[in-house]
C-alpha cells in the first residue's frame, strides 16, 4: 500500500476543512488571520471542535477603522470530560451545514490584502493540504527520510525595471555567499519551480477530524510579516537560474555557467567608503566654516579682537576635524589606491597616468599664497604674530606629515585641540575648510576658505546621478566636491570588493528602491514538497500561488493598535515621588561625564540663542572637552541612579510642549490625543 501511495502524483490543495459546501476543492493555499497572542491555541481549538469554522478566519482586507472582526474563541477554557467533548463534535458533524450568506456586492476598487505585524496584534498562518493527485485527493503522508515540506515567499515584480505595464513575475528570496536578494524564478511561463538557494520557511502539521470522523492533517506555516524591511531592502536580480544548475554549482563550482549570478567586479563599495569617510565629513566642515564666517562677519556688536577670538575658536575645532578626515583619506588611499599613496609619499608622479595622475595633481596642488596666509592668520591668538605650527599649503604635504604615531594620538585624544604647541597633536596646520582673517579679524577679511574651492580644476565630472545642486553662501556649491569623489571612482579598477567595507544600508536601500520604483511591495506564497531521494528526475512539487498580499510596516497608518497601558505616577507630590526607587543605572565614562557637567550649566535660553542668527546669537562655551576628575586630579566616571517613573513624567511634559510648539507647522494636534475621564482616580487615597 505504501509503495502504491508513493507512486501517486502529488498536488497541493486548499485546507480540507474549507472544502465543505464547495463545488470543488481549491488548489491555492489560504491565509488565516488571528487577532490574539493566543493564536495557536485558537487554531488548535477550532480544528479540534469544528474545523469548518476555519472559513471565518480567512484573511480579508482590514484597517483599524474597518476591522475584519474576530470569530468567537473556541478554546476550552473549562475542561470537559472526554465523552462529552466527543459527543459535541459528533453533533456538530451531524448538523446540517448552514445556508451560505448572500454574497456582498464587490466594492468598485477592492482593497489590497495587507498583513500586519505581531506588534499590531495580528498573526497570519498559511494553510494547505498535501494530497495524492487522484480522484478524492486523499491525504499524502510523508514517508521518505529525506522527504520535506515547506513554504516559500515570492515577491511580485515586473520582469524589467520600471515596466509598470507588464504583468508581474515571481522572484525568489535567495540567501547565499553573495548575501540576500530577490532572484527571478524562471524565464519561462512556468513559475512552479524552486530556485537554487531559495529560503524555505518551516511548516507544521495540524491534525483534525473530517466530517466522517476520519483523521486528517493540513500543513500550516507562520508568515513572517515582521521581516518586511529585510524583504523590501534586499537587492533584485533579474537573471533566472535553474535548480539543476545551482545543484551542480554546489557540487562543483568550476561547472557553474557564466550566466549564474555571483559577485561581480565593481568599484561601488570602495567609492562609497571614500565618500562616507572623506567627502561627506568634508561637506559638513564646509557648512560649518561658511556658517561661522557669516555669523562672525555680521556681528556688529563685536570689535576686531573679539572677532579674532571667535575665528580662532572655530578654526581650532575645524582643524581637529580636518586632521581626522586627512587620516581617513590616507587610510583609504593606502587600502584602495596604493600607487597614488606611494606617489604622495615620494612626492613623485612616476607611474601615474590618466585619472590617477589627475587625482595626485589635485591633492598636490598648493593653495594660493593669499588664502594660506589668511587661514594661518585665522589660527593665531590675538596679539601673536606667528602660528604655533607651520601651515601646509597642499593636501599631499599634509598627508606626508601624518605619521602612524600621530594618527594614534588623534584617536586617543580625550580633550579638544587648544592650539598650544606639543600635546601629541600633529606638528602642522592644514584646514580642509576654515575661516580666514587678516590676523586682526576686520569684518571685511573674514571668509570661508580651503582647498574645497579648487574643485573647479577637476573639470565637469559626470554628476548625472547626483541630487540637485545644494547652493551655499559665497557662491560655492557643495556638490562640486562630488567631482573629487567621481575622480576617485575613476581611478579604481573593477574587482571583487572583498577588501572594502559593505555598502551602507541606506545606499543599499536606495539602489533597491531605484530598481523597484513604483513597486507596491506585493508578495505571494507557495507550499513546497521536496523529496531529496528522487534527485533531478522528480523536481519539487509547488502549489499554485496563494492570494497576493502586502506586508505592513511597523508604523503603517492603517495598522490596528495593540492595546498598551502606561501608568504614570499617581502621587506627584514631593512626599509621593520620594517613594519611587531609583533602580535604573546610567554608566557614564569620564569624557561623557565632563560633557554632562558642562551641559548642566546651560539653560533653555542658551540653547535657543546658539541657533539664532546675529544679533541674538550666543556661542556656547564647550570648554576643553576634558572629563570629570576628583580632588586628586584622577579621571573618574559616574554611575547615575535614576527613577524611571519620574523620568516618564518629564518625558510626557516635554512631549506635550514639543507637540504644541510644532503644531503651527504640522497642524496635528486635533489627531494627537484623546482623553477620557476616570472618576475616582485620585492621587492620594484613591484607587489605581
Amino acid at each position: 500500500m505504501i509503495a502504491l501511495t508513493l507512486q501517486h502524483p502529488l498536488t497541493w490543495a486548499a485546507p480540507r476543512p474549507l472544502w465543505q459546501g464547495a463545488t470543488g476543492p481549491g488548489l491555492a493555499p489560504v491565509i488565516l488571520r488571528f487577532a490574539s497572542d493566543a493564536f495557536m491555541e485558537q487554531l488548535l481549538a477550532v480544528l479540534a471542535h469544528d474545523p469548518a469554522r476555519l472559513a471565518a478566519y480567512v484573511a480579508r482586507p482590514e484597517t483599524w477603522r474597518v476591522p475584519m472582526g474576530s470569530p468567537a474563541d473556541a478554546t476550552d477554557h473549562v475542561p470537559l470530560p472526554g465523552p462529552m467533548k466527543a459527543a459535541r463534535r459528533a453533533a456538530r458533524r451531524a448538523a446540517a451545514p448552514p445556508e451560505p450568506a448572500p454574497p456582498e456586492p464587490a466594492p468598485p476598487t477592492p482593497a489590497p490584502l495587507k498583513l500586519y505585524q505581531p506588534a499590531h496584534q495580528r498573526y497570519y498562518i498559511a494553510c494547505a493540504t498535501l494530497a495524492c493527485g487522484i480522484p478524492g485527493l486523499p491525504d499524502r503522508a510523508l514517508a521518505g527520510g529525506n522527504e520535506q515540506v515547506g513554504m516559500v515567499i515570492r515577491r511580485l515584480l515586473p520582469a524589467r525595471p520600471g515596466d509598470t505595464q507588464a504583468s508581474n513575475v515571481e522572484f525568489a528570496f535567495v540567501s547565499d555567499a553573495d548575501g540576500s536578494r530577490w532572484q527571478r524564478v524562471s524565464d519561462s511561463s512556468s513559475e512552479a519551480v524552486l530556485a537554487p538557494g531559495e529560503e524555505r520557511l518551516a511548516v507544521f502539521p495540524l491534525a483534525h477530524l473530517d466530517s466522517g470522523g476520519k483523521r486528517r492533517a493540513v500543513w500550516g506555516g507562520l508568515i513572517p510579516v515582521a521581516r518586511r524591511e529585510a524583504y523590501l531592502g534586499a537587492t533584485v536580480s533579474r537573471n533566472a537560474q535553474r535548480l539543476v544548475d545551482g545543484q551542480r554549482a554546489a557540487l562543483d563550482p568550476a561547472s557553474v555557467p557564466a550566466s549564474v549570478p555571483t559577485s561581480r567586479p565593481s568599484t561601488l563599495a570602495r567609492s562609497s567608503e571614500f565618500r562616507m569617510d572623506v567627502i561627506e565629513p568634508w561637506k559638513a566642515m564646509i557648512r560649518s566654516a561658511l556658517a561661522a564666517a557669516d555669523d562672525i562677519r555680521n556681528d556688529a556688536s563685536a570689535n576686531d579682537s573679539q572677532r579674532q577670538i571667535r575665528v580662532r575658536e572655530a578654526n581650532l575645532r575645524l582643524q581637529m576635524q580636518a586632521w581626522l578626515v586627512l587620516a581617513d583619506m590616507a587610510r583609504v588611499l593606502d587600502d584602495h589606491l596604493a600607487p597614488v599613496a606611494a606617489a604622495i609619499a615620494a612626492a613623485s608622479t612616476a607611474g601615474l597616468v590618466g585619472p590617477r595622475l589627475a587625482l595626485y595633481d589635485f591633492l598636490a596642488r598648493d593653495l594660493a599664497s593669499a588664502e594660506t596666509t589668511s587661514l594661518a592668520a585665522g589660527l593665531r591668538r590675538v596679539g601673536v604674530s606667528g602660528d604655533a605650527r607651520p601651515y601646509r599649503r597642499s593636501i599631499a604635504s599634509a598627508l606626508r606629515d601624518l605619521t602612524p604615531a600621530t594618527v594614534a594620538s588623534l584617536d586617543a585624544a580625550t580633550v579638544f585641540y587648544d592650539g598650544a604647541a606639543g600635546g601629541g597633536w600633529p606638528g602642522f596646520h592644514m584646514l580642509l575648510a576654515g575661516v580666514g582673517s587678516d590676523g586682526g579679524a576686520s569684518a571685511a577679511s573674514i571668509t570661508a576658505l580651503g582647498p574645497f574651492r579648487q574643485t573647479s580644476v577637476l573639470g565637469n565630472a559626470d554628476l548625472s546621478e547626483l541630487l540637485k545642486p545644494v547652493s551655499t553662501a559665497a557662491g560655492f556649491d557643495l556638490n562640486d566636491l562630488e567631482r573629487l569623489a567621481t575622480l576617485f571612482g575613476r581611478c579604481l579598477t573593477p574587482e571583487i570588493e572583498t577588501s572594502a567595507r559593505p555598502l551602507p544600508y541606506a545606499q543599499q536601500l536606495a539602489q533597491t528602491m531605484a530598481d523597484t520604483v513604483s513597486d507596491k511591495g506585493l508578495f505571494c506564497l507557495r507550499f513546497v514538497h521536496l523529496n531529496e531521494d528522487c534527485g533531478p528526475l522528480h523536481p519539487p512539487t509547488l502549489s499554485v500561488p496563494g492570494a497576493s498580499f502586502e506586508l505592513a510596516g511597523f508604523f503603517d497608518s492603517d495598522a490596528p493598535a495593540r492595546p498598551l497601558r502606561i501608568s504614570l505616577p499617581l502621587d506627584v507630590s514631593p512626599a509621593g515621588l520620594r517613594k519611587h526607587a531609583r533602580g535604573t543605572g546610567f554608566v557614564l565614562s569620564d569624557m561623557l561625564c565632563g560633557q554632562v557637567q558642562r551641559a548642566k550649566g546651560l539653560g533653555l535660553i542658551d540653547l535657543i540663542r546658539q541657533v539664532l542668527p546675529w544679533p541674538l546669537h550666543k556661542d556656547i562655551d564647550i570648554g576643553d572637552g576634558a572629563g570629570c576628575k576628583n580632588g586628586n586630579d584622577m579621571d573618574i566616571g559616574m554611575i547615575c541612579s535614576l527613577s524611571i517613573p519620574i523620568v516618564t513624567i518629564c518625558a510626557l511634559i516635554l512631549l506635550m510642549i514639543i507637540v504644541s510648539l510644532l503644531d503651527f507647522i504640522f497642524r496635528w494636534l486635533p489627531w494627537f490625543v484623546m482623553c477620557f475621564p476616570v472618576p475616582g482616580l485620585k492621587a492620594k487615597g484613591g484607587s489605581a
